[in-house]
């Protein structure tokens, strides 16, 4: 693995703790649900390129899904809270 691999494989999980903290943060419920977030190709017409799915697991297990139509490092909270 190359040291531009390693970097970018650190830049998008940075990236993905980053999307979970947002998450979290906007749900009120801390640690007492699951995230998971990737990129992923975009099969929407209008996305011009890759977009963030978002799942998330309560403790009612009940599975919430988003899309964002960004990239990974260009989702914000007003993206979140839009989404939610």
């Amino acid at each position: 693995m190359s040291d531009t691999d390693t970097l970018q494989g650190a830049k998008a999980l940075w990236h993905r703790q980053r999307i979970k903290r947002l998450v979290r943060s906007r749900l009120g419920q801390g640690t007492a649900c699951l995230v998971r977030v990737n990129e992923t190709v975009c099969t929407d017409p209008a996305c011009p390129g890759p977009a963030t799915d978002i799942r998330i697991l309560g403790a009612s297990l009940k599975e919430l899904r988003i899309t964002v139509h960004k990239p990974l490092d260009a989702v914000t909270g007003t993206d979140i809270a839009a989404a939610l």
